[in-house]
């Protein structure tokens, strides 16, 4: 039983990668694509008059594929990794409480409004929520939201600091043009409309000051909206680029501690070297480096298999190894052509970093020398 759950909790997990993983995936992705699209089709009378059972047909298939996967999600529950063992309805509630088991739920909604007798047009639109499903699939977008909490303080302050503004703006603007404009200004809440299209620049025109006052009043709310939203934008952008590099950070860390080379070093010259390394993805069959080409940098193998063309008989370098020193410390071009066998993660090291590094750790970069020394010799060897 165990094993059968494990089995379908990982058939529905958006980052399994098993071949029947991947199957359900796809067809999870094309059954949201096709009944968002016949969702937002239905809604248009001339489109819905000629082809509208092929619409409702492909809408109601797809309801009843995302009910039937609601269902499975919430009796596998207990099997999650995040789940409470032991405590089977513990581990449903908190599945069906959650932000993903909301919107599965509502998802449901046009089978259960059709199952009531209910009207099921209106309940249609809740269609719209299957595109939010696709959420897991985007990395970017777990990446946003772990911004947005990362900078939640200083957004909210500054929220707070815009509703200031747009307040203090709305009721000077009530004062100022209230009696001459009492259409748009003739009270607070009409002015808020003003108060947000200024601040936020987008300026509509179809209320305007007409008084100087006005005006004036006008163009510092204006001001204050550019201020308002640079500073949105600085904080989102750094805390952005503050995340970027941690998540390289800690991959990278990752692949330096694969390699044996860097085995038994400390916490602080670990993340000394993983600053300098850069992560480079390869598919298979990818030339990484060509004989005779100038060489401006070494890379270790932190997972893949690298073939090494040389003669009279190549040879193959796997996880942990390292290839392309000997033009670093010879000055040379290139000795040998290296090619991807697998797909490969690549820890690319240039030459100002590796001088760096055999500044900062001369018995690292020793090791680094005395293997590029013995291959030299063994491409001099079969070169004669």
């Amino acid at each position: 039983m165990q094993l059968r759950m494990d089995g379908i909790f990982e058939l529905l997990d958006t980052k399994a990668t098993g071949p029947g993983a991947k199957i359900a995936r796809l067809i999870h992705q094309v059954g949201i694509a096709l009944g968002v699209a016949a969702m937002v089709l239905a809604t248009e009378p001339s489109i819905e008059a000629h082809a509208g059972r092929l619409i409702d047909g492909v809408f109601w298939t797809v309801a009843v594929l995302f009910a039937v996967e609601y269902i499975m999600r919430l009796a596998i529950a207990p099997w999650a990794h995040w789940a409470h063992r032991g405590e089977s309805w513990l581990a449903r509630w908190h599945f069906a409480k959650s932000f993903f088991g909301l919107i599965d739920f509502a998802g449901t909604w046009p089978l259960i409004a059709l199952a009531a007798g209910m009207n099921p047009d209106p309940a249609r639109l809740f269609g719209a929520l299957w595109l939010i499903k696709l959420t897991p699939y985007a990395e970017g977008l777990d990446l946003v939201g772990r911004v947005l909490k990362t900078a939640r303080g200083p957004l909210l302050s500054l929220f707070l600091g815009f509703l200031m503004v747009l307040l203090t703006a709305a009721t000077l603007a009530y004062v100022l043009e209230g009696e001459g404009q009492p259409q748009g200004f003739g009270s607070i809440p009409l002015a808020l409309w003003w108060g947000i299209v200024t601040l936020t620049t987008v300026g509509y025109g179809d209320v305007v000051p007409q008084t100087a006052a006005g005006r004036i009043l006008a163009g510092m709310v204006m001001v204050s909206g550019i201020g308002v939203f640079a500073l949105w934008a600085g904080i989102l952008a750094t805390t952005f680029s503050d995340e970027m590099r941690r998540r390289a950070f800690l991959r990278t860390w990752d692949l330096v501690a694969r390699v044996p080379y860097f085995n038994g070093l400390g916490a602080g010259i670990i993340a000394d070297v993983a600053r300098l390394l850069k992560v480079w993805d390869v598919a298979a069959g990818t030339t990484v480096m060509r004989r005779g080409q100038p060489g401006d940098c070494m890379y270790f193998i932190g997972s893949g298999e690298i073939s090494v063309k040389i003669q009279p008989e190549p040879f193959r370098l796997k996880e942990g190894a390292f290839f392309g020193e000997i033009a670093l410390i010879t000055g040379e071009p290139r000795s040998a052509t290296a090619v991807a066998e697998t797909d490969c993660q690549l820890l690319a090291l240039d030459i100002a970093d590796f001088r760096e590094l055999a500044a900062r750790h001369p018995d690292l970069t020793a090791v680094i020398d005395q293997e590029a020394k013995r291959r030299q010799a063994q491409f001099q060897s079969s070169d004669d």
